[in-house]
């Protein structure tokens, strides 16, 4: 999968100026930092992880795997999404808002820029789980087109139809 190409800005909701652009190895340092101020560690399907060491492990693993995009509010990142290939042309969806930039906008700004690179990279599909409980990402994804597919734990399965498998 080739990486994201744009810079974009958007305004959240709360007026902020948000530049989403592909991620750049300048910014790795910001990406741990917004890692390390996520409160409450481990709220997200047990992410990020609580251990700083792991922490950093785990954003440095899905930056080495991943296609990955950045929300900046100033110079600090502030989101951060990742595609993962599958098989069968699907990928794996990853998003991560910092807490005090939620609900905002943000989200839907970065999904809807995951989309448009799936398109152009003619993927069928992008798949997530996401917890039952977590009504702003549900509310999100189901907002842009994501449906439920099944449950796995307390966790759901969706997809998003992209492209017609060919």
């Amino acid at each position: 999968m080739r990486s994201f190409s744009v810079t974009k800005t958007v305004e959240s909701k709360k007026g902020h100026l948000i530049t989403i652009l592909p991620y750049e190895e300048d910014y790795f340092a910001s990406v741990l930092g917004m890692y390390d101020r996520y409160s409450p560690f481990g709220s997200v399907q047990g992410l990020p992880p609580i251990d700083q060491e792991k922490r950093h492990q785990w954003a440095q693993g899905m930056i080495s795997n991943g296609t990955n995009l950045l929300a900046l509010h100033g110079d600090s990142v502030i989101g951060h999404a990742s595609l993962f290939s599958m098989p069968v042309n699907w990928a794996e969806y990853f998003i991560f808002i910092h807490q005090d930039y939620q609900r905002q906008g943000i989200g839907t700004a970065l999904t809807l820029y995951v989309m448009d690179l799936a398109h152009r990279e003619k993927l069928s599909t992008l798949w997530l789980t996401v917890e039952r409980n977590n009504f702003v990402a549900i509310s999100l994804y189901r907002k842009v087109g994501f449906k439920r597919i099944g449950s796995a734990g307390n966790c759901w399965e969706m997809i998003l139809t992209i492209t017609e498998d060919e």
